[in-house]
């Protein structure tokens, strides 16, 4: 459940590229600076890997921003108040928000083109300001310019009587106004006079647009401010179903996953094949399981960041990217036919885990041992049929999102059962359990190999595959 998570992160799971580290925003000691929306939104929202501290910070933010605004923090409350209805019809729920990555991508987009405006027209104000100093510095000069001649001219004007009037003068206008009532200007001075005038009237003019850019800036902050709070709408709308979620899924995969389908059907086809299962060798060692990506830091193993019970670990990757074979072996189940699921969708073809959309089982012979693998969330018509022999590096399908997942990736989950030896006894003889004998939900925790817990044990996949 990966691309939704990109919209989430700051509460629960996280995608592709590496943590950001957040620097230069803090305030105080034990106090963060959030005046800087955008930065935050974009750490918060992004596609990046957060660490503890991150989303610590994530989360203060944003309740620092629904403090700042009574409408978001009403809304935010009408969702907690959903918390009830989100529990009886989760996949309702995980399917309103399925869509909000690509209506976050919008906003996103929203507020870029919006901050370009912004910049355009901070850039022409700086102009205006420049221009606006200009004329005024002209106009300086200008009038300081009319008004010694004035004062120099009467001696022999008849302006005397009136310099104190003129010089009383309360604006440019009025200056100019009683100026040129006096029948004693000059040609030039009058000149001089239609010349401030101009300068005035264009300072004018620009003032008038700077003021007017200055509005139109103010409301396009406004439309980022609320294409952001939109976003943290729903990122709050994504936590209370995900949390739901994580509530609810391991007790539906016990229910609804204990023995796979067409189990004689299965064992006859192995049987069919018995000559090529005593072929397979044992793999020398571990093969990456996707031919491009990595495992998700947040959705660990055992359990999430956050809280909740997740036995396998999530291998981030593109639609559509080859899943390979981990070691020599042979596929014990396949299941197709989930198209693009969603938080909370339960899909699965006969014999399949619950949520895992489309999904394989593969039984291998890696260092002497032998272990199942299963692999969910498969791209539809990708999984390779049941009863195929693989080797190492082969591909077995390809990375999708069916099931319950909110976006491209793998779930992958990695049994211990004991002695190479008895692969093809295994293969022959297994009874569908897609626990491999290992227990869902909480009974899982129970037989973890680590922990000390002999064959069948769950094996943490980054202990074979890497972080």
């Amino acid at each position: 459940m990966e691309a939704l998570k990109k919209l989430t992160r700051l509460f629960l799971s996280a995608v592709l590229v590496t943590g950001v580290f957040v620097p230069n925003h803090v305030h105080a000691e034990g106090e963060e600076d959030f005046s800087d929306r955008e930065y935050w939104t974009d750490l918060c929202t992004g596609q990046h890997v957060l660490t503890d501290d991150q989303k610590a910070s994530c989360t203060a933010y944003m309740n620092y921003v629904s403090s700042q605004s009574v409408d978001l923090n009403q809304r935010l409350n009408e969702i907690e108040s959903q918390r009830s209805a989100v529990a009886e019809n989760l996949s309702y729920y995980g399917q309103q928000v399925a869509g909000y990555q690509a209506q976050a991508n919008a906003l996103n987009a929203e507020i870029a083109e919006y901050n370009q405006e912004i910049a355009v027209k901070e850039a022409l104000i700086a102009e205006l300001e420049v221009k606006i100093q200009e004329s005024q510095d002209q106009i300086n000069v200008v009038q300081d310019r009319i008004t010694e001649r004035m004062v120099l001219a009467q001696p022999t004007m008849r302006l005397n009587k009136y310099l104190d009037v003129l010089m009383g003068a309360r604006s440019f206008n009025d200056f100019i106004r009683i100026a040129k009532g006096l029948d004693d200007i000059t040609s030039y001075d009058n000149a001089q006079m239609e010349k401030l005038a101009e300068l005035i009237e264009q300072m004018n003019k620009d003032i008038a647009v700077m003021e007017e850019e200055k509005a139109a800036i103010a409301v396009a902050r406004q439309e980022v401010v609320d294409r952001q709070n939109e976003i943290l709408v729903m990122m709050y709308q994504v936590q209370v179903v995900e949390e739901e979620y994580r509530r609810q899924a391991a007790a539906l995969q016990a229910e609804a996953a204990n023995v796979a389908a067409g189990i004689e059907e299965l064992q006859a086809m192995m049987n069919s094949i018995a000559d090529k299962l005593n072929e397979i060798a044992p793999a020398a060692g571990w093969s990456y399981p996707v031919a491009s990506g990595y495992i998700n830091p947040v959705a660990g193993t055992w359990y999430y960041a956050s809280g909740g019970l997740h036995l396998g670990a999530d291998f981030v990757a593109n639609k559509g990217t080859a899943l390979l074979a981990v070691g020599n072996g042979v596929i014990l189940n396949s299941v197709n036919g989930c198209g693009d699921g969603w938080l909370g969708n339960g899909c699965v073809g006969p014999g399949g885990s619950w949520g895992g959309g489309n999904q394989i089982h593969a039984l291998y012979k890696i260092n002497g041992g032998l272990y199942a693998v299963s692999y969910s969330h498969m791209l539809i018509n990708t999984p390779i049929p049941k009863g195929t022999v693989v080797k190492a590096g082969d591909k077995v399908g390809e990375v999708g999102t069916s099931g319950n997942s909110t976006g491209p990736h793998c779930h992958l989950e990695v049994y211990y059962l004991g002695s190479a030896d008895n692969f093809t006894y295994y293969a022959q003889h297994w009874n569908g359990d897609l626990s491999f004998g290992c227990g869902w939900y909480s009974a899982a925790l129970n037989h973890i190999c680590e922990n000390g817990s002999g064959a069948p044990c769950r094996v943490r996949p980054e202990s074979v595959f890497g972080r």
